[in-house]
């Protein structure tokens, strides 16, 4: 069966969500279907794609009137779902973290243009109150054919939250970041762009700042680990979403940690990201709830260990003491335990490093999902009795 899809995935390069994208159109190209990737204006260019990369979606981030950047989305849904079953796609494929109102008309539109839906259901509930609107998600996820979950925790909560039927779940796991790992910048390069001296133990909390994701919890713990290893020094980067980083700030200074922390607060570029991953000793996800990690995965991409909370959506990506740590959720204390034991065995944390390397190296291959994604969506085409 000749496949054509249409990945409509409208964040791309604004959020981060641009290696994903271009990850996975490779891994279903390389398994037989032909993909086209419609994104936004901020999406850089690759230049060495199998895959052509359309950007109707313009002018839909920044500081216009949110009702102007509304209309221009539609605009760009529009001409992204127009060309696509003008060009024979069979297959439009959506990326959503909540479904309001842009959402829905993106999958009414494709089913009213002849595209069958196939949607990735990144994050099962949006992690923001207002965001999703419970009766959109039920038309939603209703119309698509399929629905692709990244972890058996979201798959049982489309299950049991959103009544959705189980044989229309296909769980493929969110792939590597190998493609995109940056070689040439050493560690040495690293600590000097953030002027963080040699010998400190650097702990890296990355990506976008969201209250689920325990910011403080972390901030807590490490107060209470500087007491034993004032070594120890702690990156932040990543821009704010939907919050304040000033109750993190308040932290920070209460605990006197502002000599022991350097603070990029802002957009990462993607030439940039190489240095925080390569600067850090040990990266940190103190998370309350998430459904997946894009950021673990990242960072045992680039062969650094990881120390997770204990939550589902990270324990099935990572096994204590195997291919990474784990801490207690919601527990600084045990968070600061867990940081002495693991700066107190360097060897065994440089062989977990190695095993969680190895881990997504072959669990997450893109091939292999591409391959899984390309079953799904011939399971999307075919005649329902």
């Amino acid at each position: 069966m000749n496949i054509r899809v249409a990945v409509i995935e409208p964040v791309g390069g604004h959020g981060g969500m641009n290696l994903y994208d271009y990850s996975l159109c490779r891994g279903i190209v390389t398994a037989g279907v032909e993909a086209t990737l419609y994104t936004c204006d901020k999406t850089d260019e690759k230049g060495d794609e199998s895959f052509p990369v359309k950007r109707p979606y313009r002018n839909i981030y920044g500081a216009s009137r949110a009702w102007l950047r509304g209309l221009r989305f539609l605009r760009g849904s529009i001409q992204a779902l127009a060309d696509a079953s003008r060009s024979g796609h069979q297959i439009a494929h959506f990326h959503f973290f909540h479904v309001g109102m842009l959402e829905l008309f993106n999958v009414l539109l494709a089913r009213a243009m002849g595209l069958q839906v196939v949607i990735t259901a990144h994050d099962v509930e949006a992690f923001k109150e207002g965001l999703s609107v419970p009766l959109f998600v039920h038309w939603v996820y209703r119309a698509a054919r399929r629905v692709i979950a990244h972890s058996q925790v979201a798959k049982r909560e489309l299950i049991q939250g959103l009544g959705i039927d189980e044989a229309k779940i296909d769980v493929i796991l969110h792939g590597n970041y190998l493609d995109s790992i940056e070689h040439g910048i050493t560690r040495k390069m690293a600590r000097e762009h953030f002027g963080i001296p040699a010998d400190k133990r650097v702990l890296l909390f990355f990506g976008q700042i969201k209250d689920v994701k325990g910011l403080d919890v972390l901030l807590e713990g490490f107060s209470l680990a500087l007491a034993n290893d004032a070594n120890l020094h702690l990156l932040i980067g990543g821009r704010v979403w939907k919050t304040d980083f000033s109750k993190y700030q308040d932290i920070i200074d209460r605990r006197g940690l502002a000599p022991h922390c350097t603070l990029q607060i802002r957009y990462i570029a993607d030439a940039e990201v190489p240095y925080f991953h390569r600067c850090a000793d040990l990266v940190v996800l103190p998370y309350l709830r998430i459904y997946q990690s894009g950021v673990a995965l990242m960072a045992m991409s680039y062969g650094n260990p990881v120390l997770v909370s204990d939550i589902e959506g990270l324990l099935e990506v990572v096994s204590d003491g195997d291919t990474g740590f784990v801490f207690r959720s919601l527990d600084p204390h045990h968070l600061a335990v867990r940081l002495g034991e693991i700066f107190a065995t360097p060897g065994h944390r440089a062989r977990i490093a190695q095993e969680g390397l190895r881990t997504v190296s072959a669990r997450n291959d893109w091939g292999r999902l591409g391959e899984q994604s390309r079953d799904c969506y011939q399971r999307a085409l075919q005649v329902e009795s």
